[in-house]
């Protein structure tokens, strides 16, 4: 496993990446795993990215963009969130100080 990196200090991936487990067309098999993580704290990153890349690495590590899109949902369905943006996770982040 790789290191605990800080959610906030690393970018989101602006598209899925090929194999995805949040696309239909990608590692689906581990999507239950992923979903779980993503809301019990843990922002996964995008296994195409960082020195621990299951396939060929995409550049530096970044955040799952499904794992992101997944979240950003479930907290605007909640009312956490005032819309289901990148945008609004940003200024939520900042609001509590994290």
């Amino acid at each position: 496993m790789g290191q605990i990196i800080s959610a906030h200090t690393i970018p989101t991936r602006k598209h899925h990446c090929k194999t995805c487990p949040f696309l239909d067309t990608g590692w689906t098999d581990v999507r239950p795993l992923l979903t779980e993580r993503a809301l019990t704290g843990a922002t996964p990153i995008c296994h195409s990215t960082g020195e621990d890349a299951l396939v060929k690495s995409q550049g530096p590590a970044q955040i799952c963009r499904g794992a992101r899109d997944f979240q950003i949902q479930y907290f605007y369905r909640i009312r956490f969130l005032g819309a289901p943006t990148d945008e609004a996770w940003e200024a939520k982040r900042k609001e509590l100080g994290i």
